[in-house]
């Protein structure tokens, strides 16, 4: 989770008191603060998919308005969240600012659950994303400083097991007939948890200086590397604000079973990108991992859009699961090497940027999906992922011009 942590601006080779990580060992008090964090935070991500009939019907919102809550609305605020982080740390603590974002995460689902009105389910999807935001750029950042990489392995697994998590409880909940309020005050519930378990932790730490962004613009590496975080990050946010309602409103599926399947899909994300660093490790080349593997996305985002039943659902998502994990390693390596003088930065541009792209997409495809091009609004997500493979079947191995480290070639 080398990204989450330099979205915040925060160079985690600066911190002084995790340097000998390891020697560090993780407890169970912060082991559970971490992954709770990580999952109270991200739950938001995943928790309006399984009510969109819910929010049709009792709002008169359409599938377009509908994703403009779920996807723009909330990120703006993951923006909002990641832009706020450094300087709160700085200013108070890194643990300050990890109590805020279980504040503003169970606060946003609080809300969200006593909307009576577009507006207040903005406001409350506003200050979900802003929790979401500063809780990945922070979480990583206690996590390595009390159990160096396994602790920021901890707070990468729970990340995604938290949107999956989103997903499934909503979905088993709304199946069982139980009101959809009742998703947002578990949502909140899982938000404020980690401060049960949050401590004082003193962290050493410097904002970086920047310089990337000048040197990248004029980088054919940086585009097409971006192109590989875009479909890394922004297709299965994508994919998962709708998957639920394609299974079972465009389908036929039970609800609880579509939510199953959406857990499957970030649950099985977050163990495939420990597979992912272990294939690299073990000496797979960049043009299989980063290249070929993203057509077990596309795969299986093709399958559902031909069959959506359960028994073809169900293999489809583990190999969008597989396609979207295993260059995830990779990736982050080759956007380090873009600029050895601050290798946080280059992840910190591209993780915004494929994080930004729902923004856009989301309501986009929420609009696809009310005018019955469901379908095609899928397989082109598809054909953009298979695309920003083979894009990078070669990956960057070289520092762009300015970012070389000085005594180095």
């Amino acid at each position: 989770m080398a990204d989450r942590n330099a979205a915040s601006g925060i160079d985690s080779a600066t911190m002084g008191a995790s340097e000998a990580e390891g020697d560090l060992r993780l407890g169970w008090r912060d082991t559970t603060a971490i992954a709770l964090l990580s999952m109270g935070t991200s739950w938001g991500a995943g928790n309006v998919g399984p009510v969109v009939p819910d929010l049709e019907s009792d709002f008169d919102l359409s599938l377009g308005s509908i994703g403009v809550l779920s996807g723009t609305i909330f990120y703006i605020g993951v923006l909002i969240g990641l832009a706020m982080a450094p300087k709160l740390a700085e200013r108070a603590t890194v643990v300050t600012g990890m109590r805020a974002a279980c504040l503003f995460a169970g606060t946003g689902s609080l809300l969200f659950a006593v909307g009576s009105g577009f507006a207040l389910l903005s406001a409350g999807r506003v200050v979900a994303g802003i929790g979401l935001g500063l809780g990945a750029a922070l979480g990583p950042v206690f996590g390595r400083a009390v159990g160096g990489v396994k602790g920021v392995g901890v707070f990468g697994a729970a990340f995604q097991f938290g949107i999956g998590g989103g997903l499934a409880t909503g979905s088993i909940v709304n199946d069982a007939g139980i009101d959809w309020r009742i998703t947002f005050l578990v949502s909140a519930a899982v938000g404020f948890s980690a401060l049960l378990f949050l401590r004082s932790v003193d962290i050493d730490f410097e904002l970086s200086g920047g310089g990337f962004f000048k040197a990248a613009r004029r980088s054919p590496s940086v585009y097409r590397l971006s192109l590989l975080f875009i479909a890394m990050f922004g297709a299965p946010l994508t994919l998962g604000a709708w998957l639920v309602h394609y299974l079972t409103v465009q389908g036929d599926m039970a609800l609880a079973a579509a939510g199953a399947l959406a857990f499957v899909l970030f649950g099985a994300s977050a163990l495939l990108r420990l597979t992912g660093a272990s294939l690299a490790s073990r000496g797979f080349p960049s043009w299989i991992l980063a290249g070929l593997a993203p057509l077990l996305g596309t795969a299986g985002i093709l399958a559902i859009c031909f069959d959506r039943s359960f028994d073809v659902a169900l293999p489809a998502v583990i190999l969008m699961a597989a396609g979207f994990a295993i260059p995830y390693a990779v990736m982050i390596v080759a956007a380090q090497r873009l600029y050895p003088k601050e290798p946080a930065d280059p992840v910190a541009l591209m993780t915004a940027a494929g994080s930004a792209i729902p923004i856009a997409i989301i309501p986009l495809v929420g609009v696809a999906l009310a005018g019955g091009w469901g379908e095609e609004a899928f397989a082109a997500i598809a054909l953009f992922v298979a695309f920003a493979g083979f894009m990078n079947a070669k990956l960057p191995t070289k520092a762009i011009p300015g970012g070389e480290v000085a005594g180095t070639t």
